[in-house]
């Protein structure tokens, strides 16, 4: 059983805005549903969202504007992860190999399931907080649309994901959906001025397919010089350029191991890209280089490797070789770019 992040403060990030609005008029006014999906890309503060609700729905003075009022009984232990009315569903770490689990457990949600079978403390709103979605296995999926079906009262299930159609129908068509999209290019651009002075905010969003919060992952981690070494292995690829298996092995760097978590990353930086070409597809994107793959790659072999990514994040989370899972995709990428070419 695992709780929110402590934070000291709920930010509202200005492309939060519209949306938040509207959540909290359906707050005040009681037409709140019970069954959330918080759905949309990587890096445009899904979480953060989540944890405002969270944190409006717990606090005991909130304002009309659906602020947490950060000083009662609610909001400190919210803040400190420790509120009995908030659970927070996530994978959890495997003892043994020190890596993620793949799946959100069946115990996790049993514990879960046995919280909300107890009285409400303090007689204010449960939430539950699944993060993501996508780690629901089939049982777990029954499990969780058992609580959506017969919720008990005030309980307010939030489920996270950024591929709301891979999820079962039976789960989609029962919540109440809620999409944060890329921001708009100067709204994100300006936002990320202030967090990163000194730095081109321009080329940091673009390395990000426009999300801001990847954006600035990337700068704090250090990957943002990988991710675009990354994108010029992937148009090389395209262009036939460079051998699939040869910029496989070069997705690590020099002397550094190919690590499960450094594929993921991989992975997202790939499922970025596509979701640029499908951009660029519909005349939202200005990348030259996207924008002519666009015009070469039809939009069915984006969605196949779309379909191909969620597969590989799954393996890797198990027990899949990471080298073995980056040149599968690479080499799709370039028989599907190529194919596109010819």
């Amino acid at each position: 059983m695992s709780t929110a992040p402590a934070m000291d403060d709920i930010e509202i990030l200005p492309w939060h805005a519209a949306l938040w609005d509207r959540v909290n008029d359906a707050r005040r006014t009681g037409r709140l549903g019970h069954a959330l999906l918080l759905a949309g890309p990587s890096g445009v503060g899904k979480r953060l969202f989540a944890m405002r609700l969270a944190a409006s729905l717990l606090c005991e003075q909130v304002g009309d504007d659906g602020a947490p009022c950060g000083r009662c009984r609610g909001c400190a232990q919210r803040a400190a992860g420790t509120h009995p009315n908030l659970t927070w569903l996530a994978r959890e770490i495997n003892a043994k190999t020190d890596k993620e689990k793949r799946d959100i457990s069946m115990d996790q949600l049993r514990a879960m399931m046995e919280r909300l079978g107890l009285a409400s403390h303090y007689g204010h709103s449960r939430v539950v907080v699944i993060d993501p979605a996508d780690a629901l296995n089939a049982s777990g999926v029954n499990a969780v649309l058992k609580t959506v079906e017969e919720p008990p009262p005030g309980i307010h299930i939030v489920l996270i994901s950024e591929r709301p159609m891979a999820l079962a129908p039976t789960m989609r068509s029962r919540c109440q959906r809620l999409s944060l999209s890329i921001p708009a290019r100067d709204q994100a651009e300006a936002w990320l001025r202030t967090r990163m002075p000194g730095v081109d905010a321009a080329a940091a969003l673009r390395e990000a397919g426009g999300a801001p919060l990847a954006a600035l992952e990337a700068r704090a981690e250090g990957t943002s010089q990988h991710q675009a070494s990354w994108r010029e292995m992937l148009m090389a690829v395209a262009s036939q350029k460079l051998d699939p298996l040869a910029a496989a092995a070069r997705i690590a760097p020099a002397g550094a191991k190919l690590t499960p978590e450094l594929v993921q990353e991989w992975l997202r930086h790939l499922h970025r890209v596509l979701l640029r070409l499908l951009r660029a597809m519909a005349g939202f994107e200005t990348d030259p280089a996207l924008t002519g793959l666009a015009r070469r790659i039809g939009a069915s072999h984006v969605e196949q490797l779309l379909a191909e990514i969620v597969e590989s994040q799954r393996r890797v989370l198990g027990n899949a070789n990471p080298q073995l899972t980056v040149e599968s995709l690479m080499i799709s990428w370039w028989r599907r770019t190529g194919a596109a070419k010819a």
